[in-house]
């Protein structure tokens, strides 16, 4: 029996529809791909039926793997795009897209509105509440800056992939920092006031 453990033979079972081989990957990949998933969509039922049409598109399109990089990133872009096009064709998300000719009602984020100002305040967090952060963004906010910080994407891909503007791409990343600047100062400044009050306690017994 093939060992399905290296990544290159669980493929090559994939491709031939091998089911037992198609139910190992979908197990082995599953927790890591609904994580992605999460990152864009907050509801869990819309990551649930995301992550279920990336894996169709997967075991549909697995021809196309040709085991030059990993498996995992392979599939990690299908789960990316899925989020996506669930983005897209979704009206509630869409809603709360801003389009650049309405930054006169919202606004535009002044440049300064970045991470370096704070990152050394960000390295006292764990990356689970960074995460819990960017998760309570604005729906739209929340998926370019994933797209664009997590995902690497260029402000093109992104318009090209929401079917928005850059300059509309670009104020959800600065509107992103913004409010993540804010949320970490206003975390540290609750994270020295309790670290004040311990030490006041034990002074006192």
């Amino acid at each position: 029996m093939v060992s399905l453990l290296d990544e290159k033979a669980l493929a090559e079972q994939c491709r031939k529809q091998n089911r037992h081989a198609q139910k190992v990957l979908f197990d082995k990949y599953f927790n890591k791909m609904m994580t992605v998933c999460l990152r864009y969509l907050k509801s869990e039922e819309d990551a649930l039926e995301a992550i279920n049409n990336a894996f169709l598109k997967v075991f549909a399109k697995i021809n196309q793997y040709k085991s030059e990089g990993s498996l995992e990133s392979w599939i990690k872009r299908i789960v990316i795009n899925a989020s996506i096009d669930f983005v897209r064709s979704n009206k509630p998300y869409r809603r709360n897209f801003i389009q650049t000719n309405e930054f006169h009602l919202y606004g535009e984020p002044g440049e300064e509105n970045t991470l370096t100002s704070e990152g050394a305040d960000a390295l006292d967090f764990s990356k689970e509440e960074i995460f819990e952060m960017v998760a309570e963004l604005p729906p739209a906010t929340r998926v370019v800056f994933n797209l664009y910080v997590i995902d690497e994407f260029s402000h093109r891909q992104i318009s090209e992939n929401l079917k928005i503007s850059e300059g509309t791409s670009k104020w959800h990343l600065s509107n992103a920092r913004k409010i993540l600047k804010e949320k970490i100062n206003n975390a540290v400044i609750i994270k020295n006031n309790n670290s004040g009050h311990g030490e006041e306690t034990a002074e006192l017994g």
